[in-house]
């Protein structure tokens, strides 16, 4: 093998060299990444577990750090979660997050929900506009039934001068007079 002096590609190419040979068999993680309501990476439980397990099994030069660069997470991190673990309170978090993941509604359901909120608001504002519109047809039929009983009638359209005298006894009695 060939030695370079140390530098930035000396390691570049001792790494690729490695990575051809196996040296850093990882088991690859399969809990995805999830992100928060306000855009921040969330770590679930299981990915934790996953990614702790991978960290524990780092055991050469720099395995951890390329762990560390793959994943896009800060050594602080990480770091949490070791101590956690150490002090058992990782356990305990484990147990609260599968007790709430146990209670929480599945993506697709809320999905379903939402979509169903949205399909009732359109069709609450589609009854208030039918109401309405009834409300007004019903005025405007009253209004027109109004209008039809004020209208005179077609044979008072005869002025009473030219009626005969049984259409002015009839108009007469129409007009209680």
């Amino acid at each position: 093998m060939i030695r370079y002096p140390n530098s930035f590609v000396a390691n570049l190419l001792v790494r690729q060299v490695g990575n051809e040979r196996g040296d850093r068999s990882r088991r690859m993680i399969s809990t995805p990444i999830g992100t928060t309501a306000t855009g921040k990476r969330s770590f679930p439980v299981a990915f934790r577990i996953e990614f702790l397990a991978a960290w524990d099994e780092c055991v050469g030069h720099g395995d951890k750090a390329h762990l560390l660069r793959e994943h896009g997470l800060a050594t602080a991190t990480v770091k949490r979660w070791l101590d956690a673990r150490a002090q058992g309170r990782f356990d305990t978090s484990v147990e609260a997050a599968m007790s709430k993941n146990a209670d929480r509604t599945p993506s697709q359901d809320r999905a379903e929900v939402a979509r169903l909120r949205r399909e009732n608001e359109r069709l609450q504002e589609k009854l208030r506009n039918a109401e309405v519109a009834q409300e007004i047809m019903g005025k405007a039929y009253e209004l027109l039934q109004g209008i039809d009983l004020s209208s005179p009638d077609p044979q008072t359209q005869i002025p009473p001068a030219l009626m005969s005298k049984t259409q002015f006894d009839e108009w007469l009695a129409r007009k209680r007079l």
